[in-house]
């Protein structure tokens, strides 16, 4: 794989996830028929853009960013064992939750803080929030939650999007072991832990091969990653619970069962497990086209933006950033710094922007109308 492609399907993950939570959070909470009656027939397919003009993502892109933010913190510090990389990340999102609920006010370790829309509380999960609030307020306070909600699997795709570009820093195996424990900072499930490990090494697999067809796409899912998860996890019972809904949902992307009634029949996305086969399902089904992909993703009853993002990540990763139709990249909140995060996860940023962001904590090459 050229240095090229290989930025280009690490920038069609992240900005695939944005594009699918844009895409969604103007439908979150609304039932298929609110969808269907305000939209269509087809359902939501084009961005419902606010007063100025603008696609806004929720807290499922914020979140991924901060990911971002913290695993390239990290990295920047020379650190690379999986304690330190997963620090930084708790930290990163400690600083997501300030901007959730603090004034706006630049962070002296957190370079996205100073950007204005990224304090903004777009519907931020509870969980997330409890838990960070209880990481903030004391280091030795242990989170005790048993929550499988999606919060923890749409936030991890970053960690995929490096290990597919940094193999030899961070390999597949360890890349689902530090997503599996990015999600657990705040979700204690182990159908959260499991869906994340599963997503993130389900990203930099897609990414690191340059076609994916639903064969290959199959062997990905089921024959690497669920095969290696199982050597680790042996007859676990929650593992053993998400590969058979995954395998179940591979097989429904290939029967003639509507869009809609086979979603239906997988969940609303609310959980952890029905997030990522809700995804799964709609990147199986049209793996070969970024657009009816995301419209399946989200046009259902439940979680749209987070089954969307997911679905993003994952399609993006197969098809890379010039399979985006322009509608999606045009409008997209933070567009120019979303890609600027993909190109520094991949290591196509160079080493003074990389040392600017990361290391010295401030904005490099962003728009001055961006920043606080």
């Amino acid at each position: 794989m050229t240095r090229e492609q290989l930025q280009d399907k690490c920038r069609g993950s992240l900005i695939g996830g944005a594009v699918g939570d844009a895409l969604g959070y103007a439908v979150e909470f609304s039932s298929l028929s609110q969808i269907k009656a305000k939209y269509g027939e087809n359902g939501i397919s084009a961005y419902e853009l606010d007063n100025n003009g603008v696609a806004e993502f929720s807290d499922d892109t914020q979140m991924s960013l901060f990911t971002a933010e913290g695993l390239l913190s990290a990295i920047a510090d020379g650190k690379t064992f999986e304690k330190d990389l997963l620090s930084y990340i708790t930290t990163a999102y400690e600083h997501w939750y300030y901007t959730q609920c603090r004034p706006p006010l630049k962070m002296s370790k957190s370079w996205l803080t100073h950007i204005k829309a990224l304090w903004a509380r777009r519907a931020p999960g509870m969980t997330c929030m409890s838990a960070l609030q209880s990481i903030s307020m004391s280091n030795s306070a242990p989170v005790v939650n048993n929550s499988k909600g999606c919060g923890g699997v749409m936030r991890v795709a970053p960690i995929g999007i490096f290990s597919a570009a940094h193999p030899q820093t961070l390999d597949l195996e360890h890349a689902g072991y530090l997503a599996g424990y990015a999600a657990d900072i705040t979700h204690k499930h182990p159908l959260s832990t499991f869906s994340s490990m599963a997503l993130a090494m389900i990203v930099a697999d897609c990414i690191a091969h340059d076609k994916v067809d639903r064969e290959k796409f199959c062997f990905i899912v089921i024959d690497c990653v669920f095969k290696l998860l199982g050597l680790y996890f042996k007859e676990d019972k929650h593992l053993e619970e998400l590969h058979s809904l995954i395998c179940h949902t591979l097989t429904l992307a290939e029967s003639d069962m509507s869009d809609t009634d086979a979603i239906r029949s997988l969940g609303e996305g609310w959980v952890a497990e029905e997030t990522l086969a809700i995804a799964v399902f709609s990147v199986m089904r049209y793996i070969d086209n970024f657009e009816k992909c995301m419209i399946c993703s989200v046009n259902h009853d439940g979680d749209s933006d987070s089954t969307g993002a997911v679905a993003g990540n994952i399609i993006g990763a197969i098809l890379g950033y010039s399979s985006i139709p322009e509608k999606y990249r045009n409008n997209l909140e933070l567009h120019d710094v979303i890609i600027s995060v993909a190109d520094d996860l991949c290591g196509i940023s160079c080493d003074e922007q990389m040392k600017m962001r990361y290391r010295e904590h401030k904005p490099f090459n962003v728009e001055q109308t961006h920043l606080i």
